[in-house]
């Protein structure tokens, strides 16, 4: 196996790292790796390495911004994706799930003041049964969304408009924006789209509540890892804008079977696992590159 190929496959894992970081290190982290050969296969424990540690700086470079601001962007967005995965699987009209998409965009971006307008333009469009009355779901189909019926199915959505008018009050005259998050959350919405459309699919099935849960499982538990490595609540608060509205549900109509308790004390679970790591003392002491 050529060293070309080995050195562009350990430059491939070296974007787990922060930017910054990879220009400060990149080239001293590729020289250990490759450890004066020119020709040897890329090792999976180095590669590993790689994942690990890129996690671990990101996460430390992530207690630059205030912890605060930024665990409520990112539960923020986690709420609008989630929404946008919802529009998707119910086949709401392409100007719902345009707005919806706007949402998502504003706040992977940081563009709080952008994210207000459209997080309060949903949560009102999604209430509007309960706020003007039942005649109200029907009112301009074509481009309004899907309409709850109860309070506690609108509990995430009013998080998203209060959360979204305190985002965008901390940010008003300051001229920095909020840390921009990377483009891969927006797989999150594609792999939705590929399970609706998808021949065979089923609405709302088992495969769709699989992925649902795994994706959540997995964001959950990274965001337990990157609490531990930073020591810091940020993540803790995340979760907890994500999961806790959700709860509402399954405490006033109790699942009726053991995989959906399973489903939720799963999250509640980790979302106790990362409030308790947030506070404990002396982060892991930081490592400049695997070894």
């Amino acid at each position: 196996m050529s060293g070309a190929f080995t050195e562009g496959w350990y430059r491939l894992f070296l974007r787990a790292f922060p930017p910054g970081h990879r220009v400060e290190y990149g080239a001293e982290i590729i020289g250990t790796l490759l450890g004066g050969t020119s020709r040897r296969a890329p090792s999976p424990r180095e590669t590993a390495g790689l994942l690990t540690a890129g996690f671990a700086a990101r996460a430390r470079a992530a207690t630059a911004a205030p912890w605060w601001a930024d665990g409520l962007q990112l539960g923020l967005l986690m709420l609008a994706l989630a929404n946008l995965a919802y529009g998707i699987a119910d086949h709401a009209s392409p100007w719902w799930l345009a707005a919806s998409a706007l949402l998502v965009g504003a706040l992977l971006r940081g563009w709080a003041l952008v994210a207000l307008p459209l997080a309060l333009a949903v949560a009102s469009s999604t209430g509007r049964a309960m706020l003007l009355g039942a005649q109200a779901t029907s009112w301009l189909p074509q481009i309004l969304g899907p309409a709850n019926h109860n309070w506690v199915s609108m509990a995430p959505y009013g998080v998203l408009a209060i959360g979204a008018l305190a985002l965008a009050a901390s940010r008003s005259g300051r001229p920095q924006r909020l840390r921009a998050r990377p483009l891969w959350w927006l797989v999150i919405p594609a792999a939705c789209f590929a399970l609706t459309y998808m021949p065979g699919s089923r609405e709302y099935g088992e495969t769709w509540q699989l992925v649902r849960a795994g994706t959540e499982s997995v964001l959950l538990l990274a965001g337990v890892l990157a609490t531990a490595i930073a020591r810091s609540p940020r993540w803790a608060l995340a979760a907890a804008i994500y999961v806790l509205p959700g709860v509402a549900s399954p405490l006033i109509n109790p699942p009726s079977n053991a995989q959906d308790i399973g489903y939720w004390l799963t999250l509640i679970g980790l979302l106790l696992a990362m409030l308790a790591t947030a506070w404990r003392p002396q982060p892991i002491p930081e490592r400049r590159h695997p070894q």
